[in-house]
């Protein structure tokens, strides 16, 4: 995939970044077409023989001084009535200000579960995350992202922007960057699996870092749905969702 950088700068994000942690985020557009960011870009073969380098939106720190977590909860992830893995959802505020970052990091576990009735093979499979989306943007615009990864274990974000669309959803997919908009959602494409068919397997993502100026503050506890994780059926498994609770923007 060729890079295609943003080369405007928008001022209401950039109040956001500060001059160390925040130096890599970068905006995802509100209309036009790239729909996605390339970030660290496609990490398997691809038609494109010159991806991006690692590194484009990766940040070194969480959230930091000016900032103050205001959310944090841990759950399971389910699939098909099997505990999969654990994910951590929380949100900072930037002190004195409507300035909030989303962020939420998986990890799966070793188990495998069984796909749900209508795939077409339901052989006991480790679950993969091909797409991480979380709702509730859609009254929002200089929208900016990044990831933060722990360690080299972790697998960093591929391609992100405002659509609720992941891997084998769409035409082009999986390395065209204009699935429908939908501005509502972000989606984060990563490639998260404890048994990756592909031979790349990495159990954990990176922390997934949404920014966005939000008046009306933050909800008070995890909503229903809010965050989708998706299955696209990269090395033929079952297309598949699993939908867990989040923080969202009031």
């Amino acid at each position: 995939m060729k890079s295609m950088l943003f080369k405007s700068t928008i001022a209401a994000a950039m109040a956001m970044i500060s001059t160390h942690s925040f130096a890599a985020y970068v905006a995802i557009t509100n209309s036009g077409s790239p729909v996605l960011k390339e970030c660290q870009g496609v990490q398997e073969p691809s038609p494109d023989p010159t991806p991006p380098a690692a590194g484009t939106c990766q940040v070194t720190a969480l959230p930091g001084t000016g900032y103050t977590q205001i959310r944090n909860a841990n759950g399971n992830i389910t699939a098909a009535g099997t505990v999969v893995g654990t994910y951590n959802d929380r949100v900072w505020q930037q002190n004195g200000t409507n300035n909030y970052v989303f962020g939420i990091r998986l990890s799966m576990n070793t188990t495998t579960y069984t796909p749900p009735a209508g795939c077409a093979d339901r052989t006991p499979t480790y679950f993969e995350i091909n797409d991480i989306l979380r709702s509730g943007f859609g009254s929002y615009s200089n929208l900016t992202v990044a990831y933060k990864q722990p360690g080299s274990a972790e697998e960093g974000l591929w391609l992100a922007g405002r659509t609720a669309q992941g891997v084998n959803e769409y035409a082009a997919s999986p390395y065209g960057l204009d699935p429908t908009r939908n501005n509502d959602w972000v989606d984060f494409r990563t490639d998260v699996n404890a048994n990756d068919p592909d031979g790349t397997s990495k159990a954990a993502s990176a922390w997934l870092l949404v920014t966005a100026t939000v008046p009306g503050g933050v909800s008070a506890s995890q909503v229903a749905n809010a965050i989708r994780l998706w299955q696209g059926g990269e090395e033929g498994q079952c297309k598949f969702s699993v939908y867990l609770p989040g923080f969202k923007p009031n």
